[in-house]
C-alpha cells in the first residue's frame, strides 16, 4: 500500500502560517512560539495538534519586540 502525503504552503488558511514557517521567517524556536500561543500572548489557531500562527500578529510581535528597550526578547535569527 503507498504512503499518503499532504503537503501545505506555508502560507494558508487566511493569513496563517505554521508554526515551522514562522520560526524560520522569525527567528524565533518553534518551541517558543507554541509557548506565546498557548498562552495567549501571540494570536494564531489550533487544528488537531498542529498551531498556525496569524501572520498579522506575529509581525506585530516582532515590531514590539524591536523596538522594546530589553533585547532579551528579541528573534535571534537573521535581520
Amino acid at each position: 500500500m503507498g504512503s499518503f502525503y499532504v503537503t501545505f504552503s506555508p502560507f494558508i488558511l487566511d493569513n496563517h502560517i505554521s508554526v515551522k514557517a514562522a520560526s524560520l521567517y522569525s527567528g524565533y524556536s518553534i518551541q517558543y512560539l507554541r509557548r506565546l500561543l498557548r498562552q495567549s500572548r501571540l494570536r494564531g489557531i489550533k487544528l488537531g495538534q498542529i498551531w498556525f500562527i496569524d501572520k498579522t500578529a506575529l509581525d506585530e510581535y516582532i515590531s514590539n519586540a524591536m523596538n522594546s528597550e530589553d533585547n532579551r526578547f528579541g528573534a535571534h535569527g537573521y535581520f
